[in-house]
């Protein structure tokens, strides 16, 4: 196919206007069209927000710092109630965190002296909560108490402490609040023991009485003397002094609506 006749070039002013505006227009497009930022900006996928949304603790780990602000405090009444109404009112039960609020509860029954109720607590977890090493520990020291079985009371708190000092233990602030309410439990265990040996027993060797207490002689002998015992290092008794103050391993708690409906609950969840 035979090619026309070329285009003259421009020669009036108009047309050499009109020239140079193509031509500009034709610049801009072939830039726009090789600039790789500019691909790169169309093409970008959306970017996600700057920080993804906040997740809201369960009610356990919210009341926790407060269980153990109480705990520090050994207010144990305040502790209990709080406790159970995180209980009462948490919606799934079945979590692992539970254990920031049911270990510090019934370690606080304990510490009150008041094993049925720190026993039905144990009684009414689920299963899975109930199996934790935790809980075992845990319930095997209430056991224990329940029993009477000074050096097994003891022993299984010993226990109790080993087990949240271990590696495999990640909850520190819940292990700082177990030792310490371990410590508040045998030292009121204790008092209560000198108030029953005090009635029971005239006088008692010291062996006997490193056995009701967990403690050698080094320790115990101090203790004993706040308590006004004297000690016969010849013989090596120990003579306590007679008290009319009564002492039992379940005097009746304090009572409270928290406490009155956290048993009514526990009652229905065990009937079901």
């Amino acid at each position: 196919m035979a090619n026309g006749p070329p285009t003259p070039p421009p020669t009036t002013d108009v047309e050499i206007q009109d020239e140079a505006r193509m031509s500009d227009a034709s610049a801009l497009a072939v830039e726009a069209s090789s600039d790789p930022a500019s691909e790169s900006t169309s093409n970008a996928a959306p970017q996600p927000p700057l920080s993804p949304p906040i997740q809201l603790q369960d009610p356990y780990q919210l009341i926790f710092p407060r269980i153990a602000e109480l705990s520090s405090q050994k207010r144990w009444i305040e502790l209990i109630d709080i406790a159970e109404m995180t209980e009462i009112n948490a919606s799934n039960d079945q979590q692992l965190s539970r254990l920031f609020v049911i270990v510090p509860l019934i370690l606080a029954y304990l510490i009150q002296n008041d094993l049925p109720i720190a026993k039905l607590v144990l009684e009414r977890l689920p299963i899975d909560i109930r199996m934790s090493p935790l809980i075992s520990n845990l319930g095997s020291l209430t056991k224990a108490y329940s029993a009477g079985a000074y050096e097994q009371i003891y022993s299984k708190a010993n226990a109790l402490v080993n087990l949240v000092a271990q590696p495999e233990f990640q909850q520190p602030e819940l292990a700082q609040v177990i030792n310490a309410m371990v410590e508040c439990f045998l030292s009121s265990f204790r008092d209560r023991t000198f108030l029953l040996l005090s009635r029971a027993y005239t006088s008692m060797t010291l062996s006997l009485a490193e056995m009701y207490f967990g403690l050698g002689a080094d320790e115990l002998l101090p203790i004993a003397a706040r308590h006004g015992w004297a000690y016969d290092t010849s013989t090596k008794v120990l003579k306590p002094v007679p008290t009319n103050e009564t002492a039992s391993f379940f005097p009746p708690a304090a009572s409270s609506l928290a406490n009155f409906n956290f048993i009514a609950q526990s009652v229905s969840l065990l009937e079901m």
